[in-house]
């Protein structure tokens, strides 16, 4: 205490000069309409500037939360997609049945979507994966075709505990059965090797026609429902069989900002790869 006092005593002047100062400050604003306004706006710049600061903060530590509530948003409208179209063909195929229509009023769908973040991604090499995390104890099984909200992504590869590895279309191991998206034409996917954003659709019949940017989308396949876009045509490619062509695509999926994905768990995916083993 007597430190503090001999301290306070030793620069009482300055002490004395801050307090006329403050009080001279407060007789200004206090008295003079202008210097008041003056310190007012000032002052709700600086208020506003540091709430704004802390919306942009508080904002920033939601993403994670409000990216997962999107993703498992994408999901179930992809699901109600999948139960659309079902309803769709069932009406097409019984033109004579009306009957009113509800989500849960028909069959649900063979397929569920499992929402998953990107945490590790490879497209400057030849052999390009990705890692996501989610894994087995979330549902992910090899072999389950995963997309993105523009389009085609990959197929997993390999699964543990809490992450899976996918095999992305830019990578020459991946194969798909693609098509126009109003032919009934049928050709394959596949990479060469030399751009993301661009693949081959191999091996469609020498008379298909096509037009630059036509939509080309998922065919029959034991891993993806058809019709999902997989990229859109760009102009005629090289191929190696006089009787087909061979077109470079656009990917819908831009692999270079890709974040989120969606894992299609096809609950008859098992059942049917028996039922055709059994047979050979």
């Amino acid at each position: 205490m007597r430190n503090l006092l001999n301290y306070i005593l030793r620069n009482s002047t300055w002490f004395l000069a801050i307090l006329l100062i403050a009080f001279s400050i407060y007789l200004v604003f206090k008295h003079n309409s202008y210097q008041r306004s003056v310190y007012l706006s000032s002052a709700n710049r600086v208020s506003s500037r540091l709430y704004g600061v802390s919306s942009n903060v508080t904002s920033f530590f939601n993403l994670k939360r409000n990216n997962n509530e999107l993703l498992e948003r994408n999901a179930e409208l992809e699901r109600s997609v999948q139960l659309l179209k079902k309803h769709i063909l069932t009406l097409t195929a019984d033109t004579s049945t009306i009957e009113a229509f509800t989500l849960d009023s028909i069959v649900p769908t063979q397929f569920e979507f499992i929402p998953a973040d990107v945490v590790n991604i490879s497209i400057s090499k030849f052999n390009n994966y990705i890692t996501i995390d989610k894994g087995s104890i979330d549902g992910v099984a090899p072999d389950m075709g995963v997309i993105s909200t523009a389009g085609v992504v990959g197929v997993v590869r390999n699964v543990s505990k809490h992450s899976a590895v996918i095999i992305p279309i830019i990578n020459p191991n991946f194969r798909l059965g693609a098509k126009l998206k109003d032919s009934d034409n049928f050709g394959s996917i596949a990479w060469d090797g030399s751009n993301a954003n661009e693949a081959q659709l191999r091996e469609v019949p020498k008379h298909e026609q096509f037009a630059a940017g036509d939509t080309v989308v998922t065919g029959f396949s034991r891993i993806f429902p058809e019709g999902i876009i997989i990229g859109y045509t760009k102009e005629m490619g090289v191929s190696t069989d006089d009787n087909f062509n061979t077109f470079n695509i656009n990917l819908a999926t831009r692999f270079q900002t890709l974040s989120h994905v969606l894992v299609i768990n096809d609950k008859y995916h098992r059942e049917r790869v028996e039922l055709e083993t059994s047979i050979k």
